[in-house]
């Protein structure tokens, strides 16, 4: 059975729509804001999906290769809508078809289904592609009437910060320690004592240099060779001290 979504944050968890190009989410705020509308609690319809309006078009809801449907039989026509090359689809608003012939992260792979009676939507689905031809049955899900209120009250940024469309959270170690002390005749040993990663906001107490990205590598040079350096003075030897005393 489907899960129904009726919270925000219910939304968010799924990551339908995300990452950034994906166009689901603003898909979502297109529809709930542009194509329908509540007359006592009942969802019309202020398009006309069986006339390919924004392209929709109609849906099968045919059995996958393991026999099951990924909607539940009903008595209303399905129409889906989000293919960026469908025709009409050209009618969407700007904002949903910017990303059109980006590839990244599979950027046209998210769909709204609905269930239509005459002019009323009788059930509003979001879906994503498995493969061309199939779509995802674990990334399927039944958006409530609570939840397309809510997302209507909301302007586009807004509903998009709130689900996380913004964010790219990739694991970064606060720190990542080596060392690393050849210890070889005629060879400057070098002491790898911190290899620090700064990612993130920075803490108050660090200082500016460290504000930033990069890695930041502290080295503490042991030299020790046969040679005496040039730059070092040299040890006296016994009558230059005697020498000196007196």
């Amino acid at each position: 059975m489907l899960e129904t979504l009726n919270k925000l944050a219910q939304l968010r968890d799924t990551r339908f729509g995300r990452p950034r190009p994906r166009h689901g989410l603003k898909l979502l705020c297109w529809f709930a804001s542009e194509c329908v509308s509540f007359e006592n609690n009942d969802m019309l319809s202020q398009c006309d999906p069986a006339e390919g309006d924004f392209g929709f078009h109609y849906f099968e809801n045919r059995y996958d290769q393991y026999g099951n449907k990924l909607l539940p039989d009903i008595n209303f026509p399905y129409f889906v809508v989000g293919n960026l090359n469908s025709p009409g689809a050209e009618e969407l608003p700007d904002y949903v078809s910017e990303d059109k012939y980006t590839d990244e992260h599979n950027s046209n792979t998210d769909r709204i289904i609905v269930s239509v009676d005459e002019e009323w939507f009788d059930r509003v689905y979001v879906t994503q592609h498995h493969d061309r031809s199939n779509y995802d049955p674990n990334a399927t899900y039944r958006i409530s009437k609570g939840l397309l209120t809510l997302i209507r009250r909301m302007s586009l940024n807004e509903f998009l910060v709130e689900m996380g469309y913004y964010t790219y959270i990739q694991y970064v170690p606060p720190m990542l320690a080596i060392n690393f002390s050849p210890q070889t005749t005629n060879t400057v040993s070098l002491d790898f004592t911190a290899v620090s990663l700064f990612s993130g906001e920075p803490a108050h107490n660090e200082s500016p240099e460290i504000h930033n990205n990069d890695l930041i590598i502290q080295l503490n040079e042991d030299t020790t060779t046969n040679e005496p350096s040039a730059n070092l003075p040299k040890k006296k030897g016994f009558w230059e001290r005697f020498c000196t005393i007196l």
